[in-house]
């Protein structure tokens, strides 16, 4: 049985859990692919990425409407959902949000994991492996469990519901298990969630986290982008630690100020370091500049090529100058080992 504790949802910043991605989101194209049974409020609720929302007093042909998913009642057995990955990884830990299921949450759930690449995930021969036993789930709350070990890879994740009823959002907290291209020279974005790009050093994140500079796409609005408040302090910056997927030499950035038509930055200053397997840089490392001090403007893409071509890094920071909002950080290059191409590479394909 898998070791765990409880911890309050504060703690997370600070605890393992912090440095994680939620591999469960539809940001990253997690999907549900089975459900018993969502009478009352479909699942795909549950990992939508934005916070569950409370709608008193609103109605639909089922009932009370609810930002969540939500079984009818007097279920015999147990209700489940599986959660196709967006990119197969490892896990930490979780969160069975509860909110604003004040009387209808689901009591008790735990949580199923399972490696199929091809096939019928439901089919009979396929392992599941318990990963988080039954726990309790009181009302209207977050319920953030921290494994002690951290999992190995699966693709899918199975969310049991005891026996039935309401879960408002659900996180499953852990890092992406990269498939890395046969050819080692080929030119990737290691900065990419999907290629195992993590955001590991954020100084502030008032209105959206900087993990949503690694993810899929160029999103829908503000809310899926990196915005810091405003500053009020003479040479205030702002700044976002991202731990490359791998170590790699980096070749062209591409910074995406998509949406942000007011509040882009001034200025944005690209650095990188090799700390070896360091998760975060610390105060003693040196950092090479790829991107002097450099204005950007509203809603577009700006693409630099990088010197320092014949170095290998394994984090980047990107400062914005002084504070605001970016959508994406692309950093294109080849892993180490990889045979650097003719330079300046040309520009992506999206």
């Amino acid at each position: 049985m898998a070791a765990y504790k409880r911890i309050q949802f504060e703690e997370i910043p600070t605890s393992p859990l912090g440095k994680c991605v939620d591999l469960a989101s539809s940001a990253l194209g997690s999907t549900i692919v089975a459900v018993t049974d969502e009478f009352f409020a479909p699942a795909t609720n549950m990992i939508n990425p934005a916070p569950p929302v409370h709608a008193p007093g609103k109605f639909i042909d089922t009932g009370a409407w609810m930002d969540g998913w939500e079984s009818k009642r007097h279920n015999p057995t147990y209700d489940w959902a599986i959660i196709k990955l967006g990119f197969s990884g490892s896990f930490r830990g979780f969160d069975i949000d509860t909110h604003y299921f004040t009387g209808n949450q689901a009591p008790a759930a735990s949580v199923e994991a399972a490696f199929v690449l091809d096939g019928d995930v439901q089919s009979k021969d396929t392992k599941w492996t318990e990963i988080l036993p039954r726990v309790d789930l009181p009302p209207s709350c977050h319920n953030v469990f921290l494994l002690e070990k951290e999992t190995a890879v699966y693709t899918h994740l199975r969310l049991n519901n005891f026996p039935d009823g309401g879960i408002a959002r659900f996180r499953a907290y852990g890092n992406v298990s990269p498939i890395w291209p046969q050819d080692t020279s080929a030119i990737l974005d290691l900065a990419f969630v999907g290629n195992g790009g993590r955001a590991v050093d954020v100084s502030n994140q008032h209105y959206t986290p900087g993990s949503n500079l690694l993810l899929p796409g160029r999103g829908q609005n503000m809310g899926d982008g990196w915005e810091t408040k405003r500053s009020r302090v003479p040479g205030h910056s702002d700044y976002a630690v991202i731990r490359l997927g791998d170590k790699g030499h980096l070749l062209k950035a591409e910074i995406d100020t998509s949406h942000y038509k007011g509040n882009y930055p001034n200025k944005i200053l690209l650095e990188a370091t090799n700390v070896g397997n360091d998760e975060v840089p610390g105060p003693d490392a040196q950092w090479t500049t790829l991107i002097p001090k450099s204005s950007v403007g509203p809603h577009n893409l700006f693409y630099f090529d990088l010197p320092h071509s014949d170095k290998v890094f394994t984090h980047a920071k990107i400062t914005i100058i002084p504070d605001g909002g970016l959508k994406r950080v692309r950093l294109y290059g080849v892993r180490e080992g990889g045979k650097i191409p003719a330079l300046p590479i040309s520009l992506p394909k999206l």
